[in-house]
Formats: C-alpha cells, structure tokens, sequence
C-alpha cells in the first residue's frame, strides 16, 4: 500500500500546485515517460473540479486501500462498490469521473509493477549478450595478441636442442642450464601458449651450468608477476620436492625428495634427488612445499632413473646480481603460493615454466 499512498500523496501535492519547481520538474518527466501516471493526474484534476478536496480526500485514501488489498480478479466488484459509494458524497457527473481515476490508479500500479520485471528481465539477457560480446572480443584480442608476438618466424628444422626454463621477472627474464645452449645460433623460447619467442643470452655461469636469457620483444610481459620466490637458505635432506619440466611437448610434473646434500662425487655445489628425470627437463625449477624454488635440474644419473643432480638456487641469485637495471631481484624473494596446495601451486607456476629450443 505504500507505493499507492506514495502515488496519491505526489498526484495530490501536484495537483494542488505544492511542489517547489525542482519536484515539479522531475514530476512532469516522470509522467512524460508514465502515461497512466499523467492519465491518473488528468482525472484528479477533474475530480477536483467537481467536488470539495477535503471530502473526496479521505474517500479516496478508503478506496486505495480497498483495491490495494484485494486480487485484481474483484476489481470490476471494487469499481460497483465504488460507484455506490461516491453517490453520497459527487454529482452523478462526477461518479465516472472517480471511476476513471481509480481505473487510471489501478493501471498505472499495475504498469509500473509490470515494467519492473520486464525491464529486469531485459537487463539479465542484455547482461548476457554482453557477456557474449565480451568473450568474442577477449578471444579475438587473444588471437591479435598471439599473431602480433609471433615477431621472429620459428626455424622450420628441428631443434639441436631442447631443454626447460623458468620466469625469473614478469617482463621476460628465464634462466636455464647453459649446456643446453652450447652451439647455439638462435634460441627461442615457447611459452605456455605454444607461441615461440626468440631469446638472448644476457648472463652465464659456466662452473654452475647456468645461463639467463631475456625474450628480445620489447613490450613482452607474462600476464601476472612470478608467483614464487628463489631459496636463500639450503633445503634439509629429506624435503619433499617437485618438479615442472619439457621431456616432451606438454610439461610434466614430477615429485620426489633430497636424497643427499651433495651432488655427483660429492660436488657440494648441487644436490641429489630422488625425483625422475628425463632428456628435455635440464633447466627445470625445482621446488618445495612452500613454494620457493630450491634448485635447477642439471643432469641425471645414467645408470639410474630415479637420482637427479640439482644445482643450488644460491647460485642463481648470485648470477642474477649482473642482470641489467630492468630486472628487480625483489620480483623473485617472496612467495606468492606459499601454504597453498600442490594442485594451486602446479596451476599457477606452470605459465612461467618454459621449452626452450635451440636452432642452428
């Protein structure tokens, strides 16, 4: 009944001219876009002329009321009631008169209650052609984008080698085992879109097998920030680890634990896994439970498939320090995966986890 109260009390104060000229504007727009709303005033109007506002007043509050509490079914019981009624108060010429203003009320209520739901249903199927819209368009960027990154063309042959690298900044920087790059002439890496992008080598280390490339397309970035941090601290022996790698055309996912805090003949510069390994995963990131790498696979014992060598993620850092000014060591300290799940953590590191091809 409120919605009614609230109607009748704006058509009255309109009617009477006791609108200031802000309401008044808002209120004749209101009934440029409602015509039962202006049908409405035009019969108050008329009603006014016909009989005393005071006493036609309460009458119509009454029969507001009356309407507004019974099903539109018992309208037209409602309209005679109220017919009978208004004889003892209006001229004869004024009964069809209250009897359109209450009809006009009526219509507009129920118009108004109607443009409701059809315009709710019309902005949830606007919503999803949008929606629509907005995904053809997101899929027609996509494939822009990936034709505009192809810059260099991708050798034809097949290449000398193939190894794996991983993200150390958003804007392009990977690190790699260097023996993956020996004789090398172009190299390129695939991200996890299949596209190629040619790289270069910016830093190496030759005593820890380590070689850092940066993707030579200026305006390269991977979609979010590295989610991982590189470990400072050594790992204990019995950690349980995992690996992310490119034996072959789709990444695969390996988990094992350290077996020794030494390397091969005790090389103190790596350490041993127990963890499979295969051809394509050297440069591979090794990575703990919290999700920090703590080592880059560099080689597999022949005789053996489940002992894998590591080389220790100090090592890395301290390669990093020659990268040009455009690099942040910061990107690579803290942990954004820390104490998710391994499922979460695979999900979110595997973007950054890249084939890396070599071509004469």
């Amino acid at each position: 009944m409120n919605d009614a109260n609230s109607t009748y009390e704006l058509i009255e104060k309109y009617c009477l001219d006791l609108m200031d000229e802000r309401e008044k504007m808002y209120f004749e727009k209101e009934m440029d876009m409602n015509p039962a709303l202006k049908s409405a005033v035009e019969e108050y109007q008329l009603i006014l002329l016909s009989v005393d506002h005071m006493q036609s007043k309460a009458f119509i509050h009454s029969a507001l009321d009356q309407l507004h509490s019974n099903s539109r079914s018992q309208t037209q019981i409602l309209l005679n009631n109220l017919k009978l009624h208004v004889n003892k108060y209006w001229k004869t010429a004024s009964v069809a008169a209250s009897v359109a203003f209450m009809a006009s009320m009526l219509t507009f209520l129920f118009a108004r209650n109607v443009y409701k739901k059809d315009t709710h249903a019309q902005v949830q199927e606007l919503k999803g052609e949008l929606r629509s819209i907005k995904k053809g368009q997101n899929e027609i960027k996509s494939e822009v984008n990936r034709v505009k990154k192809q810059l260099v063309a991708v050798p034809d042959e097949q290449a000398k080698y193939t190894g794996t690298g991983f993200a150390l900044s958003q804007n392009g920087y990977l690190v790699t085992n260097l023996h993956v790059l020996k004789g090398f002439d172009k190299i390129f890496v695939f991200t996890n879109d299949n596209i190629g992008h040619q790289a270069a080598v910016v830093a190496t280390d030759e005593v820890n097998d380590l070689a850092i490339l940066k993707i030579t397309e200026t305006d390269f970035r991977f979609d979010t920030k590295v989610p991982y941090a590189i470990r400072k601290a050594n790992p204990n022996i019995a950690q349980r680890v995992y690996s992310l790698g490119y034996p072959k055309d789709d990444i695969v996912y390996n988990e094992g634990y350290i077996s020794s805090a030494t390397g091969f003949m005790g090389d103190s510069s790596r350490y041993q896994l127990e963890l499979p390994s295969a051809p394509g995963v050297s440069g591979a990131p090794v990575i703990d439970e919290f999700g920090t790498v703590i080592g880059i696979v560099s080689g597999k014992q022949t005789e053996s498939n489940g002992i894998t060598y590591v080389i220790r993620s100090k090592a890395l850092l301290n390669l990093s320090k020659q990268l040009p000014d455009d690099f942040s060591e910061k990107e690579i300290l803290n942990s954004a995966i820390k104490g998710q799940n391994r499922s979460e953590q695979v999900k979110k590191i595997q973007p950054f986890v890249c084939m890396v091809k070599v071509y004469n």
